[in-house]
């Protein structure tokens, strides 16, 4: 991506200078005390869990932690607005976290200051999820790293300017949804 089109005052970073990235975690599968039905324990999600979601926000997976299997782990619970992003099986999904949620080694998320719109952060990343995909790594299946995550670019734009281009594209996508076909 380059920054030699930018309009005046917006600026490319890479996102580690403004986002902390979050890795997940996950406990020992076979231990069924580590899990919880959906919505009774601590939120948790897997990439599987984005498959196929066509929501922008997600407050849970397929099932939760308990707090053994929550604290069992290197899961960390991440704030509401987190942007969630897979880094492997498949690298770049993408939602915003509704509420409090963990999430496994799956994901590289990014905890973004205030003065980031979560949805504009949400329509970024879901932009330049290619670029994610060609720093993957790995022959089994393609990861992306933390270190290489934090590498990736960011557009810095006015909070009233990001408000307005999340909500032009909300607009959007919301017309091209009403247009399209169902199969029958």
């Amino acid at each position: 991506m380059s920054a030699g089109k930018l309009p005046e005052g917006w600026e490319q970073i890479e996102i580690g200078d403004i986002a902390d990235v979050i890795s997940g975690g996950t406990p020992k599968s076979g231990v069924a005390e580590n899990f919880a039905p959906s919505g009774e324990g601590v939120a948790w999600l897997t990439p599987a869990d984005l498959s196929g979601y066509k929501e922008k926000y997600i407050s849970h997976g397929a099932r939760d932690l308990t707090t053994l299997g929550y604290s069992s782990c290197s899961a960390k619970l991440m704030l509401k607005g987190t942007i969630l992003f897979s880094s492997r099986a498949p690298i770049g999904y993408v939602a915003i976290a509704a509420n409090e949620i963990a999430t496994n080694q799956g994901f590289k998320s990014f905890a973004f200051p205030s003065d980031i719109f979560p949805d504009y952060a949400y329509y970024f990343l879901r932009n330049i999820r290619h670029i994610a995909e060609e720093m993957g790594t790995g022959t089994t299946f393609k990861e992306i790293s933390g270190s290489s995550a934090k590498t990736l670019p960011f557009v810095l734009v006015s909070f009233a300017e990001q408000k307005i281009i999340a909500e032009k594209l909300d607009t959007l996508l919301a017309r091209v949804d009403s247009t399209m076909i169902l199969p029958t």
